[in-house]
């Protein structure tokens, strides 16, 4: 293959963490450039409504095109779940662009379908690109805006304006970290890397900072997902031992029954994150149970952007309460798009964890999806545009048909 065609795809590769760069960094961006030009011209595209059907348009577009290249009966479901979501759009347009959730999920998907057709071809290896996300996160962990006036307290929020938000980027991007390490403790990655103390050295480094920035943003959404990621690790690298996790049960288990609504406001926020009987834990819950009610009055779906306001108007939630059902992003999806959009959701994802990973670089990308998905348990991120972004990446190039090249590392088959 000529070292010509090598540059174009090494181009592709590069403008594609490029791209996720700017969805990962996008309110930084916002904050400091909203003099911009080309920033104005990208907002008014996403929030006009006259604009942003053009560009779901040219998202569905490209986003049809990436599904043609690699479909496979285990795409099915996600068929299925975009056909929803776009009649959902377009029957519903006078809600749908509000807010801008349509364009990230379709955004999101279309990112990570994108990078599965660019790493097919073998010429491409994805632990240079895994390591480039590395690399942007770690960048981010301790680069925080002012966070002055904010109700979070003394939370790390990163670039972004929800702690969060930034502690499940930290914690997905943690446990991707410790995946790479164990892949390149299994001879998996780079041969200009391996054999030296350079890589595992700079990924070193990146962890700690990254589990720096996650213990700071006080997300226990977060903290579980990696905890579940961590668990997927030791469980399919054979490394899984019940004597050494139950302790840890029991021990979380007597710390929230001991801290369980018995946290007094002036409380330090390190304590008071540990009650689940304060309204933030609370709110969460009792939006569960409406989302069930709506769900079970509503099978269809409201529609994009309705949930929240149907859920104030009719289900009577606690007072300030009802923003906690976005903090749900699985029910976000059954109580707006409906119930087969939901039960398609479940099953892409099942299927794509069906497969047998091929590697521990596969491994490393499925765990930092794991806690991604755990944390859209608890605190959303589904619609969320750096959330989402990583999320789909990850799903994609931690769960395609791949094959080893002849250096051993990860290739995308055909």
């Amino acid at each position: 293959m000529s070292s010509h065609y090598k540059f174009i795809e090494g181009l592709k590769a590069t403008l594609l963490l490029i791209i996720v760069g700017l969805c990962l960094f996008g309110y930084a961006l916002r904050q400091h450039g909203k003099n911009s030009a080309v920033l104005s011209i990208v907002e008014v595209l996403f929030t006009r409504s006259d604009t942003q059907w053009m560009f779901c348009s040219y998202l569905a577009i490209w986003c049809t095109c990436f599904i043609a290249l690699t479909f496979g009966l285990k795409d099915i479901p996600l068929v299925g779940l975009l056909l929803i979501a776009a009649v959902m759009y377009s029957t519903n347009y006078g809600f749908s662009f509000r807010s801008g959730n349509a364009v990230v999920f379709l955004g999101g998907i279309t990112l990570g379908k994108g990078a599965r057709v660019i790493f097919e071809k073998r010429e491409i290896d994805i632990q240079y690109y895994l390591i480039g996300l590395v690399v942007l996160l770690a960048f981010s962990s301790f680069w925080h805006l002012d966070p002055t006036g904010s109700y979070h307290g003394p939370r790390w929020m990163g670039l972004w304006d929800n702690p969060n938000i930034y502690g499940i980027l930290m914690g997905s991007g943690l446990t991707l970290t410790i995946g790479l390490l164990v892949a390149d403790f299994f001879g998996e990655m780079p041969d200009t890397a391996r054999g030296s103390h350079a890589l595992p050295f700079i990924l070193l480094i990146a962890a700690g900072m990254m589990g720096v920035g996650l213990l700071m943003s006080y997300s226990r959404g977060a903290g579980l997902g990696m905890a579940v990621g961590l668990l997927y690790l030791s469980i399919t690298h054979g490394k899984f031992k019940w004597q050494l996790v139950l302790p840890g049960i029991l021990f979380v288990t007597a710390v929230v029954c001991f801290f369980w609504s018995s946290t007094p406001d002036t409380s330090p926020w390190y304590v008071k994150r540990m009650d689940f009987g304060r309204p933030s834990a609370q709110h969460r819950v009792a939006a569960w149970h409406a989302a069930v009610q709506m769900m079970r009055d509503h099978p269809l779906g409201l529609g994009w952007n309705k949930a929240t306001e149907t859920y104030e108007k009719n289900y009577s939630p606690p007072e300030d309460g009802a923003a906690a059902l976005t903090t749900n992003s699985y029910l976000i999806l059954g109580t707006e798009l409906g119930l087969p959009a939901l039960l398609c959701f479940i099953a892409y994802i099942y299927l794509k964890f069906k497969s047998k990973a091929a590697n521990s670089l596969q491994i490393a990308c499925r765990a930092g999806a794991l806690v991604l998905l755990v944390a859209f348990w608890f605190d959303g991120g589904l619609l969320e545009l750096p959330t989402a972004t990583l999320f789909w990446i990850l799903l994609e190039l931690g769960t395609s048909d791949v094959t080893p090249n002849k250096r051993g590392m990860l290739s995308t088959t055909p």
